[in-house]
C-alpha cells in the first residue's frame, strides 16, 4: 500500500464506520466507492468483515430491542438471496464486478435520497431478508436494501434487528465466498487494512 491508499483507507473507512455505528448502516456505502479505486478486492468480502464487527456492536447494544419475529421472518428469503448473489460473483468477471458494485452503491444511494419506504407485511420481511444478503453477498452493500424493508422500525430496534440478521449472514457469505475461491489471503490483507478505521469509527459513533 502507499502512503495515499492507508490515508484513504483509514478516512473512509472511519468514516463509513462512524455512520454504520450510529444509524445501522453505511460502511459500504460511504467506504465503498473510495476503496474500490484503491483496490477492487475490498468488495464484498473485506467490506463483509467489517460489516460483521460493526452488526456485533449493535447486538451487543441495541439487541435488546431486536424485533426477532422481523429477523425471523427475513431469514426465509436469505437462502435465496444468498444463491443469487453467489452465482452473480461467481460468474463474473473483475470488470464486471465493478459495475456490479458500482450500480448497487448508486441505486443503494438513490433510494436513500429518495426515501422509498415499503408497507411492511410478511412478505416484504421474507423480501427484505432475501434483498439483504443478495446485496451483502454481492457487494457488500446490505445497508439500504434493509433500510427500505424495515423503515418503520424504531432506530434502537432496527440496529438490533439487524445484529440478529447481520451476524450469521455475515458469516456464511464469507464462508461462501471462500469456498467459491473468492475470499483468500489478499482479501484477509484487505481487511486488516480497514480494521483501524472501523474500531475509530466505533467509537466515534458510541
Amino acid at each position: 500500500m502507499t502512503a495515499w491508499e492507508i490515508v484513504v483507507i483509514l478516512a473512509f473507512t472511519s468514516a463509513g464506520a462512524t455512520v454504520h455505528a450510529s444509524v445501522g448502516l453505511g460502511i459500504g456505502l460511504v467506504a465503498g466507492p473510495a476503496l474500490i479505486v484503491v483496490d477492487s478486492g475490498f468488495l464484498p468480502g473485506p467490506v463483509i468483515l467489517a460489516t460483521l464487527v460493526l452488526t456485533a456492536r449493535h447486538l451487543i447494544v441495541d439487541g435488546r430491542h431486536a424485533d426477532r419475529g422481523t429477523a425471523a421472518r427475513a431469514y426465509i428469503g436469505v437462502p435465496f438471496g444468498l444463491a443469487v448473489g453467489l452465482a452473480v460473483v461467481a460468474v463474473a468477471d473483475e470488470s464486471t464486478m465493478r459495475i456490479v458494485i458500482g450500480g448497487a452503491i448508486v441505486r443503494a444511494a438513490a433510494l436513500l435520497l429518495l426515501g422509498v419506504h415499503l408497507t411492511r407485511s410478511t412478505r416484504t420481511d421474507m423480501l427484505g431478508g432475501g434483498a439483504f444478503s443478495l446485496s451483502l453477498i454481492a457487494a457488500g452493500i446490505p445497508g439500504p436494501a434493509a433500510a427500505v424493508a424495515f423503515n418503520d422500525l424504531p432506530a434502537g430496534t432496527y440496529r438490533g434487528t439487524m445484529g440478529f440478521l447481520g451476524i450469521p449472514v455475515s458469516i456464511i457469505s464469507v464462508a461462501l465466498l471462500a469456498v467459491a475461491g473468492e475470499f483468500g489471503s489478499h482479501e484477509l490483507e484487505l481487511t486488516a487494512w480497514m480494521m483501524p478505521g472501523i474500531l475509530a469509527g466505533l467509537f466515534a459513533g458510541r
